[in-house]
């Protein structure tokens, strides 16, 4: 097994955003070229991806709010903002993964020389089933949701249609704000075909982005568990009383400063990732289920994927990031059972400053302020709970 493996499903979101596969020195032979199709089709992506932000406020600044009723008004702005939170997460990820791609791949090169002493490795197996099925789920459900969402419009008119409706209204995804609005009446069918075309083109862009930049953190928060585990397994089979023991706890520590510089990059590199996702997702959470509720049975189930896809991807983002302090935490205790007391006075001084270095647990943090874990998560729904309750409040 190699580490190449481990990046089978990052390399699936990259071929569905059209993005070049990341390279290193480990598998440049193999990695996948972006030909002028894939390029053309990225930019398309990317484009329209862009746009709907600016689309869905245009649409919303246009809209005759003066003569609407405040709930009318509430339900509008919910219904605008709970997409424009998912389109703006979207862009904040690949502006994410284009800004930090040779970091990435730095990291890759890094990884690939720790990978390469095998011998330090073990239960490999076990995290690469672990990290695969979770990344396996995570797919079906955002290729489901991607599905799922652009399929409503089409049933809707499929609907109309064949219930002999008066009056077709054709209803788009979201509502958008294009160019040709001004030329072709908004409520006709050239114009729902092209609006169509353009938010299910966006939607695409932006679920292989979110799919990528989650499937990336996954991947290193794998890997640096990986590690952790094998040093902690290294202070339980290290004995204090062999002669080489100085030297082998010497290289131990050298091992675990890798580590620790990997850890900051990684965070650094996520950053902005873990910013977006937290401060859009406590907001759209409680405006989507607003929408839900205010609108009707139809914007129900539209908002429902979107509703469930926040909870999904935070929720994975949050447990990665547990996962990674979870496994950093074995480190302290494993130096501290290690038979340090039957070493000499060397080897005693540079376990104390190894479990002094280790004592402070290792957390993904948002820009050194909120960190990354489950308990943030809990903390992000009950505050957006608290919103969807005053916003319901106000109406009353």
């Amino acid at each position: 097994m190699q580490l190449k493996d481990f990046m089978y499903y990052p390399d699936l979101g990259c071929q569905l955003a059209m993005i070049r596969t990341y390279e290193w020195s480990g598998r440049k032979s193999v990695a996948g070229q972006q030909t002028f199709i894939k390029q053309v089709w990225f930019i398309i992506g990317a484009v329209n991806l862009f746009y709907q932000n600016l689309g869905l406020v245009t649409d919303l600044c246009l809209a005759e709010t003066q003569e609407m009723q405040l709930a009318v008004l509430i339900a509008q702005i919910s219904e605008t903002c709970s997409v424009l939170g998912l389109t703006l997460v979207g862009a904040s990820y690949m502006w994410m993964l284009l800004h930090h791609r040779t970091d990435i791949e730095t990291m890759l090169d890094q990884l690939q020389q720790l990978y390469s002493h095998q011998r330090r490795l073990y239960r490999i197996e076990h995290y690469y089933l672990k990290s695969s099925q979770l990344m396996k789920y995570t797919t079906i459900f955002f290729l489901f949701a991607y599905t799922f969402y652009n399929s409503l419009p089409v049933i809707g008119l499929i609907y109309n249609l064949y219930a002999d409706s008066q009056h077709i209204i054709y209803k788009t995804q979201s509502n958008t704000w294009y160019p040709w609005q001004l030329f072709v009446t908004e409520n006709s069918m050239p114009s729902f075909v092209a609006s169509y075309l353009c938010q299910a083109v966006a939607s695409l862009s932006g679920v292989a982005v979110i799919m990528t930049s989650q499937f990336l953190l996954c991947f290193f928060t794998t890997q640096m568990q990986m590690h952790f585990d094998a040093l902690a397994h290294e202070f339980n089979t290290l004995d204090a009383r062999q002669p080489d023991a100085n030297e082998q706890l010497k290289e131990m520590i050298a091992y675990h400063c890798h580590l620790l510089h990997i850890a900051n990059d990684i965070n650094r590199i996520f950053n902005f990732m873990f910013l977006s996702t937290f401060a859009t997702s406590t907001i759209a959470i409680c405006l989507m289920g607003f929408a839900m509720v205010m609108i009707d049975l139809a914007a129900a189930f539209k908002y429902s994927v979107g509703l469930l896809s926040f909870l999904v991807f935070t929720i994975f983002i949050c447990y990665n990031g547990t996962q990674f302090t979870t496994t950093s935490d074995k480190l302290m205790l494993a130096a501290f059972y290690n038979n340090w007391y039957e070493g000499d006075r060397n080897y005693r001084r540079m376990i104390l400053f190894f479990i002094m270095r280790s004592r402070e647990s290792r957390v993904l943090r948002t820009y050194n302020f909120t960190p990354v874990s489950m308990a943030t998560y809990m903390a992000m729904l009950k505050f957006s709970y608290q919103l969807f309750t005053f916003f319901r409040a106000m109406i009353k």
